[in-house]
This record gives structure tokens, sequence and C-alpha cells, in this order.
């Protein structure tokens, strides 16, 4: 069976929304099923998970249309948000933003939109969904493009929604923003968020499109306040657009580096017309970083001079990029997974496969990895599916260790695949939740008709994964006892309303035993005072120096487990408003009278705050310090 050359073929080239109708297509007719896996006795990682849907897996629709899914993203409750695009006529003539909700256990979420779903019309526009996330206060943001029908000149498209799935007007025009690029049209296929709320949206600028060969893309990157307005601090007027050798160059991902430096991961056609792995690193007011790659640019070559495509990234704790797509090669007969591992100067990596790259093959041709995934403990998670001209295709997952080889405790010898019946279903978007459960999304097609619905299956992953799970502020109130604060690890910060002096515990808990690791405070006033202690599972930080009136935040590091799982850098963020006893960010007359009113009460799980020098009884000592920061207020 022969692939088509994709250098000849414009059903490959990397304009992003045609790529949605390629996979489509291609979907609709891909390879034939790889055999089944014999059922094990007992559960382990790569098994679909009993516990979510039907037997790991779930497909739903939209109004009997065709539907297909890009992206997820996982609520603080564990709810999961696919996204993507309902062909309302099935036919590409009414495409429309499409995002559904799901339970932690599958079932649609019956408060999110009518039934669990949301639908966004962009009159006389066919409109795709390419990515998702959920922000911290819980809000959820899309991205794509919207474009005339069959034409390409469309371009970038935000939208953000409310919990419960209406638009949030705050954003944009009515909850959109639309972004016009100065070529011929854009298309935004990724999303980041940086730490001080603003928006990263990633993808293709057509500085001039053709249907042949003579067509120019360039990378496309926007930066967006919270409010969904173009930051002027950035590029210019909010953009930066990068081009490698004149021809055809699209970005399919984008990372935030803990430095605020941003990586954008995609591919790249060179003079010879042949495409490689391409990425370009910039400083954070969006000029290229020259100090990476060769002028701030890296391209990878697979080898066969042929077609390459990094079509997701991610990035390791200790810097080092991770890129996964897909290789051609053979004159377009072999077209396996592909992933690359780059150092922090955007060299391949040699301590990964020995040559910074390496290939997986599912048995036979055309696999393409649509998602990367990185494990706490460092081993890798490539998720995707097979395309090429047959009747059948599944949801294809792989696994690496660090150092590049497949993990033979993974599926069967490292590999997975899961069909949902016998036709072409792909696997375009994944993610690790919390508890190391992997989720995939994609669609699968119906026998009448030729629809499509949205797909989504769970998988077990429980080995070597290390994740926090929670942390509080811990205070002993005298004889009364000891009182946590909750500081949520998403949303809006806890709220520390005692007045110690300038010293607090902080209790991390994890998902498994921890042995090792070190904080820092790295943003506000206080300093960690010595090392932190280890029991079990829970890390216990003591701060020192910290002012009040501010949110302060503690960047755990280097938390590792007895097996050496490791927590990426992890950043939680605490209120110190002293005297705040109703935590609402302001110290007010309410504040005093609530404390009053506790006067000689037994301090407990109800009253602690109104304790607000937390010595274990409430006097008028807890009054006077609560009236001396009347007035004090966070933003």
């Amino acid at each position: 069976m022969k692939i088509t050359n994709p250098k000849q073929d414009g059903r490959l080239r990397a304009e992003p929304k045609k790529r949605r109708r390629w996979l489509l297509s291609c979907s609709m007719i891909v390879l034939l099923a790889l055999g089944s896996v014999s059922p094990r006795a007992t559960a382990a990682d790569g098994d679909l998970d009993p516990a979510f849907g039907n037997g790991g897996t779930v497909t739903s629709d939209f109004q009997h249309s065709t539907d297909l899914a890009f992206g997820v993203a996982i609520q603080a409750d564990g709810k999961l948000v696919v996204a993507g695009t309902s062909y309302t006529n099935n036919d590409f003539s009414g495409e429309d933003f499409a995002l559904l909700r799901y339970n932690a256990n599958g079932t649609v979420d019956g408060t999110f939109g009518a039934n669990g779903r949301v639908t966004t019309d962009f009159a006389g526009l066919a409109a795709e969904i390419s990515d998702i996330l959920v922000q911290p206060d819980g809000k959820i943001l899309v991205a794509g493009g919207a474009f005339p029908l069959f034409v390409f000149g469309g371009d970038f498209v935000l939208a953000r929604y409310n919990s419960n799935g209406s638009l949030d007007t705050t954003f944009g025009n009515g909850g959109i923003v639309t972004t016009i690029f100065p070529g011929q049209g854009s298309f935004a296929s990724a999303l980041a968020l940086q730490p001080d709320g603003k928006i990263l949206a990633a993808g293709t600028d057509y500085v001039n499109f053709s249907s042949d060969d003579s067509s120019n893309t360039d990378f496309a990157l926007a930066r967006y306040n919270p409010d969904g307005s173009l930051d002027p601090t950035f590029g210019s007027g909010g953009l930066v657009t990068t081009d490698f050798d004149g021809f055809n160059d699209d970005a399919f991902s984008v990372l935030v580096q803990p430095d605020g430096n941003l990586v954008l991961v995609g591919s790249a056609k060179n003079p010879a017309n042949f495409y490689d792995f391409a990425a370009a690193r910039y400083l954070a007011n969006g000029v290229i970083d020259t100090t990476f790659g060769s002028a701030g640019k890296v391209r990878t070559d697979f080898g066969d001079h042929n077609f390459d495509r990094a079509q997701s990234a991610a990035l390791q704790s200790d810097g080092k990029i991770i890129a996964a797509g897909f290789a051609i090669s053979h004159n377009g007969l072999v077209q396996n997974f592909a992933v690359a591992r780059y150092t922090t100067l955007g060299i391949p990596d040699p301590t990964f496969s020995s040559d910074g790259i390496t290939q997986i093959d599912f048995g036979s041709c055309c696999q393409s990895a649509n998602s990367v995934l990185l494990q706490a403990d460092g081993k890798i998670i490539t998720v995707g599916f097979p395309n090429s001209e047959s009747s059948d295709a599944d949801f294809l997952l792989a696994r690496l260790d660090p150092k590049g080889t497949l993990d033979p405790t993974f599926g069967l010898a490292g590999k997975v695949q899961t069909s949902f019946g016998d036709l072409n279903d792909a696997a375009n978007a994944a993610l690790l939740q919390p508890d190391g459960k992997i989720v995939a999304v994609g669609f699968h097609p119906t026998a009448s008709n030729r629809l499509a619905e949205f797909a989504v299956a769970r998988y077990l992953n429980g080995a070597g994964t290390l994740a926090l799970s929670s942390a509080v502020s811990r205070r002993g109130h005298g004889g009364a006892g000891a009182f946590d604060i909750a500081l949520p690890l998403t949303g809006e910060p806890g709220l520390e309303s005692r007045n110690t002096g300038g010293f607090f515990t902080m209790i991390f808990s994890f998902s498994s035993d921890v042995a090792s690791g070190t904080a820092a405070v790295t943003t506000g006033t206080g300093s960690v005072l010595g090392t932190p202690v280890f029991a079990g599972n829970t890390m216990t930080v003591n701060l020192t120096g910290v002012a009040d009136v501010q949110k302060i935040v503690v960047t755990l590091s280097g938390v590792t487990s007895s097996s050496s799982a490791l927590v990426p850098d992890t950043m939680v963020s605490m209120n110190v408003l002293a005297g705040d006893v109703t935590a609402d960010k302001s110290v007010k007359n309410a504040d005093v009278s609530l404390t009053k009113q506790q006067i000689d009460v037994a301090v407990g799980a109800t009253n602690f705050r109104e304790d607000v020098n937390a010595d274990g009884v409430i006097t008028r000592d807890d009054v006077r310090l609560v009236r001396l920061a009347k007035g004090h207020s966070l933003p």
C-alpha cells in the first residue's frame, strides 16, 4: 500500500484548517486493525479504566451531526471538557465551535450548556476549535479559526466561557476575540497561559497562500491580556511571526518556560522541498532568543529527507523540550510516530536515543502522534492514530522511558491500541489527570450516513506517577490544637488571616510518599526557614519574615519519591491578610463584629480564624488586632 507523497499532495500541506478536513477524510478510510491485545488477569498501565464510561470509553454526538474532538482539558473538580467542531450539515457548510463536558466517571454533565453541550456559531463562517485550557478561575478558553467556507482567509479566533458554558462577556467582544495577522489569513493551533494570566495563542500566518508549492506560511504567535485585548508590550502590537526559509512554516504547540521565555514547535519546509521538525524560542517580550539553536531556531530531519512534522510538545522540569509528531520516509511508504528531545540550548539531546530522535512503529504504515505527555517520573507518552487508506483505525498510545526506549511495563511491549468498533477512530489530543490516568479524545465514525461522534477513552496509569494533591497553611492554637487553612492548587489562593509574626507552616501532600526536594519563596516578601521535612506523602515547609497584606508564592522544585518519580516545578499561592476573619480579602467592621461575638467561645474548627493571634483563646486582644488591620485589603 502506498501513501501519497506529501510533497505532492496538498492534503498534507501544513495549513491547519485544511488539515482538519484531511484528518476527517483520512480517518474515514484508515488503517487495518493492528490486532487485539489478550486480556490480562490484573489491571496494568495502559489498560482501559473500567470506572470510566462504558468500560473505559465514551462516544457522544451533537444533533446527529459530524462531530470531531481536537482538545481536552480537566477542571479542578475532575470534570473533563472536550472541544472540537460540529459540522451541523455534515458537509462542511456549517461548522461550529463545539464543547462537551463529562463528569469524572464519563457521564455527560447536564449542568453544562444545554444537555452538557455548547456550540458557538460564527455566521457565514466555518469555525474550528484546535485547543482548549481551563484557567485557574475555572473559565474555559478555546482557540482555533473562523474562515469563509472552502476559502483560506480566516483569522485567529479565541472564545472564553464561564464554568456553566455561557460565553464570558468580560472577554473580548461578547466572549469572542478575533485577531488578524498581516498575511492572507491565519489559524490558531495551540494555547498556553502565563503565570501572570496573559494568554498565548500560536499557529500559522498565511503570508501567501497557493494551492501549489509556491505558498508561504510563517509561525504566528499572539499574546493577550486577561481581558482578551492584545498585549502591546509583546512583539509588534501583540503579534510575532517567524519565517524559517521562505516556505511553509507552521506552529502547533506553544510552551512557557519558568524564566518567561516562550517556545513554539511545529514544522518548517526547506529549500529542498522537504519538511522538518522545527522550533523557535522567544524572550518574554517576543524577541527571538538567539541563544537557542541557530539564531533562535532549530530544525530536525528524521532521515530520508521526506516529511517530518512536530504536532505537540512538552517541557520537562529540567528545561529540556520534547516534541512529537510523525516522520514519513521511503518515498511515502513508511510513516511512524516521531519523537525528539532538545537540550535547553536547542540541540538534539544525545542522552535520548543516542541522537536525540526516535521513531515508534506500530507494525503497519502511517501513524501520527498528535499529543505528547510527560509523567512525573520522566516517562513520555505519545497519543495518536494511523491514517492511510483502509477500513479501520484505532486510538494509538506508546510510552517511552526517559532514555527514549519503549517501556515494556505499558500496554503490550510499550504500545496500546483501542478500537471503538470496526471503523476508523482517531485520537487527536490527550492529557494526564492528576492521578496519572491518561485521557485521549478524538472521534469515532458511525456506521450510518458517514457521521462521526466525539470519542473519549481513559486509561489506567498508576506506575511512577507523583503529583501534588493538596496544600494547607497549618498553625497551632495553644491548647485548642492545630488548624489548617486550605490552599487550593488552582483558582483563588487560600487566605491566611492569622497574625503569626511572619512565621507560617505550609504542608504539602502528594499522591505517594516523597523523600526529597526544595522550596523557595518566588513571589512576595518572605523566605524559607531551614530545610523541608518529609514524612510519608507530606512535605513541611516553614516560612519566616512573611509580610502582611500580600500574595506570596512558594515554588517546590525537585520533589522526588523514593522510587525517583519527580514532580515538575510547582507553585502554590497564599494570600496573607491578618485580621480578615471572613476571608473576603478586606478587613472591615464585619471582621471586628464577628471576632467580638466569639470572645470567650472555645476555639474550634468553625471559629479558629477569630483567634487571630493563635494562642488558643479568643479575647479582646484578637479584637484589637482586627481593629488595627481595618482598612487593609488585597486586590
